[in-house]
């Protein structure tokens, strides 16, 4: 099995057709199609097929896809390692967030990792919960940054906590129960909410601890996964929306927003640094993470000192 013949697969099934996906690794097709023909020999199964749509895998071209990307991502790591060793401002590091997290802890992170390392490549990509392990698991992410959760397997991912954090409830400065010291319950029953998407850890913990103070559930017109959009639709209407208790401390929100209590607390949430279980992080993605650490002890230091 070479690493050739295993970027000749991904490519034919990843452009749906030997034409294509010649074009792009600059083969001659049949030169493209004998590298599968040979992979598939080595194996002793069929690893695509034709179909009306073009080139697809099939179930065992499945199985090996998955394990080639993750291959291709061992092999970036190591070339980026090399990279950093001679000179330690080269590479890539690409990192998956929850929005929330994108929002408010990459950024200070980000400013003083990129002082030491200017010509290294970022790419942050927003996204939540199950959709982010998913490319994890592919190899997609050095890390995934943002809220941790029970369902999180120990076997397939390792996970460290950075910080733990209470979700508020918030609304515009304006609302109509800005000045209001605590919610009467009708007041409560007929707010309506903008929460984040089904797949996210904190409207889980929200919605669950909402009912377990209130035997209902709360009313959500809207949903939204960009934290930008929900601060878009709160600043403009009377509706309520949830976010991380740290979020409001010494950033611009707090001249614009206001947190309002509803009559109950919300449990603590770990936040943290998710990686894939049986790989060792690239040179890029251990300094990341040693910067992240960083900012979350400032992150814990100040929350202390607000507590006192």
């Amino acid at each position: 099995m070479k690493l050739h013949q295993l970027s000749a697969l991904v490519a034919a099934i990843e452009a749906g057709s030997l034409r294509r996906a010649a074009e792009k690794m600059r083969l001659s097709q049949p030169a493209l199609t004998r590298s599968i023909r040979e992979l598939e020999h080595e194996l002793g199964v069929k690893l695509i097929e034709r179909t009306t749509r073009g080139v697809e895998a099939t179930v065992y071209g499945k199985a090996l896809i998955m394990r080639s990307k993750l291959v291709d991502a061992e092999l970036r790591q190591a070339r980026d390692d090399i990279a950093h060793l001679l000179a330690a401002t080269h590479g890539d590091l690409r990192i998956g967030a929850t929005p929330v997290s994108a929002f408010s802890l990459l950024p200070l992170m980000l400013s003083r990792f990129k002082k030491g390392r200017p010509q290294l490549r970022v790419g942050v990509t927003e996204g939540m919960g199950a959709g982010l392990l998913n490319q994890l698991r592919q190899g997609d992410f050095d890390f995934v940054l943002g809220r941790l959760y029970d369902s999180i397997d120990p076997r397939e991912f390792n996970f460290e906590v950075l910080f733990t954090d209470s979700l508020v409830v918030f609304a515009r400065k304006n609302h109509p129960f800005a000045r209001a010291r605590r919610l009467t319950k009708a007041e409560r029953d007929g707010c309506e909410w903008i929460l984040p998407g089904v797949d996210s850890p904190a409207r889980t913990a929200f919605q669950r601890t909402f009912h377990d103070h209130t035997g209902a559930m709360p009313q959500s017109t809207i949903e939204s996964n960009s934290f930008m959009t929900m601060l878009t639709i709160l600043s403009q209407t009377d509706l309520l929306g949830i976010s991380p208790q740290q979020i409001f401390r010494g950033t611009w929100l707090q001249k614009e927003f206001t947190v309002i209590d509803i009559g109950f607390k919300f449990p603590s949430q770990p936040t943290g640094v998710i990686r894939r279980a049986r790989s060792v992080p690239s040179t890029a993605a251990q300094f990341a993470i040693k910067e992240l650490r960083q900012v979350a002890q400032r992150i814990r230091t100040d929350s202390l000192e607000h507590s006192l």
